[in-house]
């Protein structure tokens, strides 16, 4: 069992860790996770479902760590996909104030389940043969959230989805931490210059094609020498063509799995201005 459920996570973090670099939305990333954590549990399931566990031990150790490390994953992603997908729009301020809301709802759960983190964290065992047994439903704890009589009892005891919260909370905490050291570091970024434009020409072309030059100039780092993120550059060049272009990582997953060519506006542009040299010559 121990080794057969190692080479299990193994493989779920060597996957999680394959999409993490491939994808740069948050939203698509975390969608293909969660489909893909979600096989995984079923497969297990239906493993675990028909397997005789040796000893209480192994069951515990189980229930107690190995499925609530994968779990966690989902529980995790599920709660990545809500705060990006729901994430408003607007000012840093009114970001930064929906994160923190975020925050203190991992601090309400910590609150209501303090016992629970306290013996988690401290690494008593004296209740595991209760929490983490399945069948053991004459002493389920009078707080046990509603939730524990929809479960599968084949695949559940008392409190091992807790303890997967936990462990996704944890990873919930850096996540949103990271996402407002981030907020206040695009706050600092100056805007002095294209804040202060007199007149804003129009992009007459497509936002598909305006995120196409975006990209193009942030990897051939051609605007301060490549010392600008993506977002300030995006922001700038809105500013200055009197554009929304709205979700430009959308929009590059878009170009990417494009057929043909990639660079469409790019190979115009090129064509274009071959043909007004060209035309040029001629002429002289």
């Amino acid at each position: 069992m121990e080794k057969f459920t190692k080479l299990y996570l193994d493989e779920i973090e060597k996957q999680i860790n394959k999409i993490e670099l491939d994808e740069m939305n948050k939203i698509t990333k975390s969608v293909q996770i969660l489909t893909f954590i979600g096989s995984k549990l079923e497969d297990l399931k239906n493993f675990i479902v028909k397997y005789d566990f040796k000893t209480e031990e192994e069951e515990i150790l189980f229930f107690k760590e190995i499925k609530p490390k994968i779990v966690s994953k989902l529980i995790y992603y599920m709660s990545v996909h809500k705060i990006e997908i729901n994430r408003p729009k607007g000012s840093c301020s009114t970001i930064e104030t929906y994160l923190l809301t975020e925050l203190d709802q991992l601090k309400h759960f910590f609150d209501c389940n303090i016992e629970l983190y306290h013996y988690y964290r401290t690494g008593d065992t004296y209740f595991d043969k209760i929490y983490f047994l399945r069948n053991r439903d004459s002493d389920i704890p009078l707080n046990i959230a509603c939730f524990f009589f929809e479960r599968d009892v084949r695949f559940s005891t008392v409190y091992d989805y807790k303890i997967a919260k936990i462990i996704a909370n944890d990873l919930l905490e850096l996540y949103i931490k990271s996402q407002l050291a981030k907020l206040k570091e695009d706050a600092n970024i100056g805007h002095e210059v294209h804040t202060a434009l007199k007149i804003r020409e129009t992009w007459t072309a497509s936002k598909t094609d305006l995120a196409e030059l975006i990209y193009a100039l942030d990897t051939s780092k051609s605007i301060n020498h490549g010392n600008i993120k993506l977002k300030a550059l995006t922001s700038y060049l809105e500013d200055v063509f009197n554009v929304s272009i709205g979700d430009i990582y959308r929009i590059y997953l878009e170009i990417r799995e494009r057929k043909g060519s990639r660079t469409q506006f790019l190979d115009r542009l090129k064509d274009k201005l071959i043909e007004r040299m060209d035309e040029a010559d001629t002429d002289n």
